[in-house]
């Protein structure tokens, strides 16, 4: 038969041109095998909180999908509150640089995390991922903390801390799993 494959590489890419709901790109994904068009509509409908899904949207997800999709928003969910709620901190005896104000540093630490970070985290309309979380503790003055204690902690954060990575793991593998059951 026919080779059609350029005349549906030409549609889907004329298609991503509109601006169709995620959910509805996942129809077409799932229906012409569109595997390309999986991980921006995922981590949309990631971002969205279910009860701000429209009835076009519920409609062109499955039960499965949407099984999938609610299971992980669960998960990160979970991450959020957990990271949120005990921030990362090194163990006292793992700062590099000796520190002779580590209390206080921690103090300062502590109070930027609930006052400015949680906030973040939290925030109903554009809350903060949780792997930018390193870069916007960067940006934040921490006045009163020895800075090259709180350049060791950022640093232990970036390479030890599992958790600030724990939510686009979660994605990722919502991807894998959402693509896997569209082959």
């Amino acid at each position: 038969m026919w080779d059609i494959h350029l005349g549906i590489e030409f549609a889907s890419k004329a298609l991503l041109m509109f601006n169709l709901h995620p959910a509805h790109c996942l129809y077409l994904a799932r229906r012409y095998s569109l595997l390309d068009w999986i991980s921006d509509p995922i981590r949309q409908l990631l971002a969205t909180p279910l009860e701000r899904y429209t009835e076009d949207g519920k409609d062109n997800l499955e039960f499965d999908l949407y099984m999938i999709i609610a299971t992980a928003k669960e998960s990160i969910a979970t991450e959020r509150k957990r990271l949120g709620n005990y921030p990362p901190f090194p163990p006292s005896f793992d700062n590099e640089p000796f520190c002779d104000q580590h209390e206080s540093c921690k103090k300062v630490w502590m109070e930027k995390w609930f006052y400015i970070i949680i906030r973040r985290i939290h925030h109903p309309v554009a809350p903060l991922p949780l792997s930018s979380i390193p870069m916007a503790l960067e940006e934040i003055d921490h006045r009163g903390m020895n800075p090259e204690c709180k350049r060791s902690i950022l640093t232990w954060l970036r390479q030890s801390c599992l958790q600030v990575q724990k939510e686009e793991d979660l994605i990722q593998e919502t991807i894998t799993t959402v693509r896997n059951l569209f082959m």
